[in-house]
């Protein structure tokens, strides 16, 4: 199990640092995902200073809030005072902390809403009245999007328009994994990423054998990851049902709106609906191929992360086999989906990397985009083009122990003339293969033509940290 350390987060770092030592008052809204990290990273920046209480929302009644809160400062602040005449209502402890410049962290603040709805309220007339004209530093966080944006980001939120940093902390991506993991192959990493996606708290459960992952840290009614998905969504829903039966039908290949329909049952106008939905809560994403726009009726939805994907595609569905202990039949359900699976991620993994460095080192040019392809049944696993030159990359992927042969690279050609691109002056064709390739096409050294075996992309990846 790794220990838990600072991993690709020195934008956030620097954005929250910022609004702590501005000269200013700041209101900063801090929200993502559950177990991605927020309080930690809330924690590590307010340790140490003098004037920062931290003070985490829970359901209780409203007294019951306002005495904890009342604790907390005196302790905080070795105020005696306090201690003996705790504050009688969240106005008077507002006061208190504008008469001091606090910095002030609400942990979880929908559920102080909750507990109090008229806090965005009264939040609002100290924000406009008293507040901004000092120091304070006020800093508001939460794990349910749908209740930070509905109480902060949204028109109608009362407090619309006072926040001046938002900061929307998401999971890491595979390209970060390396340093949570030092010294792991990349092959080990792509198991489990495709398995745990980029949530710190997930990556925290990693063994070395995914398949003890899963039996142990998923499949394991009493472990967290068991359910940890279903509660996530639950946090965003008060009913999710239509929503899980999406998210099933999309994790199982049904990507398209029409086969979303079809397997849930739902109308066009209601699947739309609750699509739009997941995916303004960045559950979900929408694509369309590298040679359409974005309102293409070619368009694809997928889950944004793996442990969401993993779980929606063999967890939820045998909840009925591991609920009755039979855990060994599950394991093998999924061993036997679980490379077709792996496949899937890996391709995603390698559009990541080549976003993320450019190709540098592999491409024969600097792309300015770099997607996928699909239509009619063909697709084209990564495409990379520079708008400018016109030269473009096709790239076919193959993450199993065969070897890849000149059959494959033929295809790739026959399939790149039919995508529909503007201007190709030069155009090369890339096979990246895990199980490494044939002689035959090993002696073909066309200048066109690039191989890359796991060795050299693990070598791309490391290099480019």
């Amino acid at each position: 199990m790794s220990t838990i350390r600072f991993i690709d987060r020195e934008c956030e770092l620097s954005v929250v640092e910022k609004a702590l030592q501005s000269d200013r008052a700041e209101f900063l809204i801090l929200y993502g995902r559950r177990r991605v990290g927020k309080t930690e990273l809330l924690k590590h920046l307010l340790g140490g200073r003098e004037n920062a209480v931290y003070f985490l929302g829970r359901n209780e009644a409203p007294h019951h809030m306002i005495v904890r809160l009342s604790r907390i400062i005196s302790e905080k602040m070795n105020d005696e005072r306090v201690s003996r005449f705790p504050f009688r209502n969240m106005e008077e402890a507002l006061e208190y902390i504008a008469e001091r410049n606090l910095i002030v962290a609400f942990d979880e603040f929908p559920y102080m809403v909750a507990t109090d709805p008229s806090l965005p309220s009264i939040l609002q007339d100290h924000w406009d009245n008293r507040l901004r004209e000092t120091k304070v530093k006020l800093i508001l966080c939460g794990s349910s999007v749908s209740m930070m944006e509905r109480h902060l980001i949204n028109y109608s939120s009362p407090l619309y328009g006072r926040r001046t940093r938002q900061l929307k902390l998401e999971p890491l991506q595979f390209m970060d994994l390396p340093a949570f993991f030092p010294g792991m192959g990349v092959e080990k990493l792509v198991d489990i990423y495709a398995v745990l996606g980029g949530t710190p708290a997930y990556l925290m459960e990693s063994e070395e054998d995914i398949f003890t992952i899963i039996r142990e840290r998923i499949l394991k009614k009493e472990e967290f990851l068991y359910r940890d998905a279903e509660f996530v969504l639950r946090e965003e829903f008060r009913e999710p049902r239509y929503y899980f039966s999406i998210l099933r039908a999309i994790a199982s290949g049904r990507t398209t709106l029409s086969k979303i329909m079809d397997d849930s049952g739902l109308s066009r106008d209601v699947a739309s609906k609750y699509l739009g939905v997941l995916i303004d809560l960045g559950i979900i994403h929408r694509s369309v191929p590298l040679t359409e726009g974005p309102r293409s009726r070619k368009g694809i939805y997928k889950l944004r992360d793996n442990y969401f994907r993993f779980w929606f595609r063999f967890v939820f569905p045998n909840f009925e086999y591991i609920e009755m202990g039979e855990t060994d039949y599950v394991i093998e359900k999924i061993r036997e989906g679980f490379p077709q699976y792996l496949g899937g991620v890996f391709e995603e993994v390698v559009v990541e990397v080549f976003t993320r460095t450019r190709g540098v080192g592999v491409f024969p040019f600097a792309p300015t985009r770099i997607g996928r392809w699909w239509d009619r049944g063909e697709e084209i696993d990564v495409i990379a083009q520079n708008e400018r030159t016109g030269d473009i990359i096709y790239g076919e992927i193959k993450y199993t122990g065969r070897k890849v042969g000149k059959n494959i690279l033929e295809e790739l050609m026959e399939k790149a003339e039919n995508v529909k691109i503007k201007k190709k002056d030069r155009e090369f064709f890339l096979l990246i293969s895990k199980g490494g390739f044939t002689k035959n096409l090993l002696k073909e050294k066309r200048n066109d033509v690039i191989l890359l075996g796991m060795n050299d992309f693990e070598k791309h990846v490391f290099s480019r940290i």
